[in-house]
């Protein structure tokens, strides 16, 4: 199995990059793995994750992201704004365990990722950019009756 070292010297297994993988199957272990990385940061995941593959990049967008606790404070700007602090310095301090969930999962080293969220529509994007064209190296989805 591959490994590589991430930016803090942590050796990160990726999966074996096989051509026989289908986009949707990468695309599926990509969401599960950012579930579970938001579900330790957070004490729950997203109620909903869409992983795409485009070219070398992962754009994944979560929906269903707040606690019970930040759902509460939507009610005042000052609790909007504080969510939102919240969210984003938790990020700048933990997005590297995203980076790596994300990376495992891919096959791919995952050079850096940008986010931004949405805290009146409990969304949030994240966007993984890749070492190479991962799209390229997987089947396409198959295709269903047509």
């Amino acid at each position: 199995m591959e490994t590589w070292l991430n930016r803090h010297g942590a050796v990160i297994p990726l999966v074996e990059q096989d051509s026989a993988r289908s986009k949707g199957e990468v695309e599926a272990e990509i969401a599960k793995a950012i579930v579970r990385t938001h579900r330790e940061q957070h004490g729950r995941g997203p109620a909903d994750v869409r992983a795409t593959i485009v070219r070398d990049m992962v754009l994944a967008r979560y929906s269903g992201i707040l606690t019970s606790t930040e759902a509460r404070l939507l009610g005042t700007e000052e609790g909007r704004r504080l969510i939102r602090s919240a969210r984003h310095e938790l990020r700048s301090i933990s997005h590297r365990e995203a980076e790596d969930a994300v990376a495992a999962a891919a096959g791919r080293k995952v050079l850096r990722s940008y986010a931004d969220l949405d805290v009146e529509a409990a969304e949030m994007i994240e966007v993984f950019i890749l070492d190479g064209d991962l799209e390229s190296d997987l089947h396409p989805r198959p295709e269903g009756p047509g």
